[in-house]
């Protein structure tokens, strides 16, 4: 970014950033760039002006080679007076070299298009898209050296891209702990998905299928405990191997996590009926509606009996694929929703527990200080994150009373996740 003067950063700096437009490469929000097909990106310095901070991109000498960055305000480009994309380039020599912008993860399709530089130096680049484009696009890349054929190599550095914002990308929910551990014993359980226990039968996995939407380590220590996360809004999404005899177990046993909103979801359990060979047929269990109620915003453990799967006719000792779908298999029932400890079992799933003692938090909301008090419990530990899950304070305590220091947070909601020993309990925080 060039420098117009002193209190003008300050002032800008203090109203804090976001992965948007315009990008000035001066805060780590902009950072966040992955490179892509060789080449290199990295936030450094300008090497031709030591105040100001830039994107330096290296080319691999591939025809597209890059890097992208997912924003959390989309581009919108539906303007057709003010769809042009500005940035300022430093190219190595005056020869005639072609780029791609590209905009990628609309509603309407990604769009892009070529742009030149041809002199040594910094200059500026505008590029105008076309008409009737859309209002969503949440990835930006940039292509060296490209197009088919082009294998030219250089570097080159990027600042002070502009162009369009629409809305704030919504953020998707995330559970602010792990799903509890599973206790049963391990000759009951035939796991299909857990990393916190080591049990011995475990489901052969060959492949995937559907769309899976990622799989978060959500403990905030050293430990791992994973979960996998599934958008409603997308598809589901399963997995399978050849075939395997089940008919031991009495439950299908699974950890949810469900955003506000959720109806529910599908579980399907599909068998190859008499054996191999045999016809592949899938069996579901609606859970919600009439079946079920979905609790949201906490980890709930279930256990469907196998014979609910079995009455369908689920021929559980040709067990073949498994597959966690929307609802009612309608992706208009949308939701996140994270599942952990995924298992057959002899018994109901078993998951280690605490009891939550008594916490009292005031004033909320307050714009400064929130106290909290602790009947006969020790605070080992708070955390305070943001709605996009982000980790805003962790601090250690040693007392049944503590406190929360606001003052450096903006008005808003945010979650304190308050540790004791094996208890955790979450809270939402609201500041002035």
């Amino acid at each position: 970014m060039q420098k117009i003067t002193f209190l003008l950063i300050l002032f800008i700096t203090t109203l804090g950033f976001s992965q948007s437009l315009p990008m000035d490469f001066e805060v780590a929000e902009d950072d966040a760039w992955g490179a892509f097909n060789g080449t290199v990106a990295t936030v450094l310095t300008d090497p031709t002006d030591s105040s100001n901070t830039v994107l330096e991109m290296i080319g691999a000498g591939v025809d597209f080679d890059g890097a992208a960055i997912t924003l959390d305000t989309y581009i919108d480009l539906s303007d057709d007076a003010n769809n042009t994309i500005s940035m300022r380039i430093w190219a190595p020599d005056a020869t005639l070299r072609t780029h791609i912008l590209k905009l990628e993860g609309g509603s309407t399709g990604a769009t892009e298009l070529t742009f030149t530089t041809n002199m040594m130096g910094w200059q500026t680049v505008n590029i105008d898209f076309g008409v009737g484009l859309g209002t969503e696009y949440p990835i930006m890349v940039i292509f060296t050296d490209s197009t088919s054929g082009n294998t030219a190599t250089g570097t080159y550095y990027i600042d002070d891209i502009n162009g369009p914002n629409g809305a704030v990308i919504p953020v998707d929910p995330i559970p602010m702990g792990p799903a509890p551990i599973p206790s049963n014993p391990d000759a009951t359980v035939y796991s299909i998905y857990n990393d916190t226990n080591n049990y011995t039968t475990t489901f052969p996995v060959a492949y995937s299928f559907g769309t899976l939407s990622g799989e978060l380590d959500l403990d905030s220590g050293a430990a791992v405990n994973n979960a996998l996360k599934f958008n409603f809004a997308v598809a589901g999404w399963g997995q399978g191997e050849a075939l395997d005899d089940v008919s031991s177990y009495g439950f299908f046993s699974f950890n949810y996590w469900a955003s506000a909103g959720t109806v529910g979801f599908n579980i399907e359990l599909i068998s190859r009926n008499g054996g191999a060979g045999g016809p592949v047929t899938g069996y579901i269990y609606e859970y919600g509606g009439a079946n079920a109620t979905i609790v949201t915003d906490s980890w709930q453990t279930v256990s469907i009996p196998m014979s609910t799967f079995t009455a369908l006719g689920f021929d559980d000792v040709n067990f073949f694929q498994w597959k966690i779908d929307p609802y009612q298999q309608s992706v208009n029932n949308a939701g996140i929703v994270y599942f952990d400890n995924i298992m057959f079992t002899q018994t109901t799933l078993s998951v280690s527990t605490t009891t939550n003692r008594e916490l009292s938090i005031s004033p909320n909301p307050t714009n400064d200080i929130w106290n909290i008090s602790a009947q006969d419990l020790e605070i080992d530990s708070i955390q305070v994150y943001d709605l996009t899950g982000k980790l805003l304070i962790n601090d250690t305590n040693n007392s049944s009373n503590a406190r929360i220091d606001g003052t450096t947070l903006r008005s808003g909601i945010y979650i304190a996740r308050i540790t004791s020993g094996e208890s955790i309990q979450s809270i939402k925080l609201i500041k002035d």
